[in-house]
């Protein structure tokens, strides 16, 4: 049997896991719930875990070779000693593993392992530029300290600025009419909502009504949607600066965002040459990351 390899992309709000043998050629490909630590290990481990197991269903992999198999795991959240240790001390049936963040294996599979900078914009967000074998890493740190341009953010800041319009505190809108409704036009739902601890996609949730609404001129909507881009512009001067040539945006929230951004950025934009999933197979197959087995 050649070599087998699976590639995870695991994201704040879905895993992927895609299965190729030696030449490249795609064997099965699967999707489960977030793969970040930062959920609960053992809910994001078993989510990883199913995504592997499907794509081998679907590969018709014998359970006896499982162990023959190496994983590339890019995992959103996995960028902290701590997240790391968890996944390390993770059972699995395969073989060996390689981890590194989803930004690490965004990158390298949009560029198939060659020179160049990512920034995603998704659940959460994080810059990365890879050059001469290294990794040069702009935020990520988590939402709420970080991720700006995210979706958990712009969700976060659709119900701040939502629970103040219904307190009387600043205008309302559109908008802001609209995710209120949702809450029952209650405070008390919001500290209900809040007190529960919510997950970053349960918050990235509203980020959809915040770009629907601003292709309706939504003056609240707008006005989160342009508080952000001033974030991701900060993103992208800072890869800028450190030498990146071409950039590759990546995430739900990129294609709906980069109408607003500022136009001397499109000379650094360009499209990607693979995915996420593309760059964790690349991991596997060049040793590249933090190993377990």
């Amino acid at each position: 049997m050649t070599g087998l390899y699976i590639g995870v992309d695991g994201g704040g709000t879905f895993c992927r896991a895609r299965l190729v043998n030696g030449e490249g050629t795609v064997l099965g490909e699967a999707v489960a719930g977030s793969g970040n630590p930062r959920i609960g290990i053992e809910a994001a481990w078993q989510n990883i875990t199913n995504a592997c197991l499907e794509a081998c269903h679907q590969g018709n992999i014998d359970p006896n070779d499982y162990s023959k198999i190496t994983l590339g795991l890019g995992l959103a959240g996995a960028n902290q000693p701590l997240e790391q240790e968890l996944v390390i001390a993770q059972s699995s049936p395969f073989g060996r593993r390689y981890l590194l963040t989803d930004a690490h294996s965004a990158c390298l599979g949009a560029f198939d392992g060659q020179d160049g900078a990512l920034l995603i914009l998704g659940t959460g967000s994080c810059g990365v530029f890879y050059q001469n074998e290294r990794f040069h890493i702009v935020g990520g740190w988590g939402f709420p300290l970080s991720d700006q341009g995210s979706g958990a953010r712009i969700g976060l800041s659709a119900l701040e600025h939502s629970l103040a319009a219904l307190d009387g505190i600043t205008p309302t809108s559109p908008m802001t009419d609209s995710i209120n409704a949702e809450f029952s036009l209650s405070p008390e739902e919001y500290v209900l909502f809040q007190n529960r601890q919510p997950l970053p996609k349960e918050y990235g949730a509203f980020a959809i009504q915040v770009f629907e609404f601003a292709l309706q001129k939504d003056p609240v909507a707008l006005k989160i949607v342009h508080e952000q881009v001033v974030w991701i512009s900060q993103y992208l001067d800072c890869l800028i600066a450190k030498g990146a040539k071409q950039i590759v945006l990546a995430g739900g929230v990129s294609d709906v965002i980069q109408p607003y951004l500022p136009k001397h950025y499109l000379a650094y934009l360009c499209e990607s040459k693979g995915d996420a999933m593309a760059g964790a197979i690349l991991m596997a197959k060049e040793q590249i990351g933090r190993m377990a087995i």
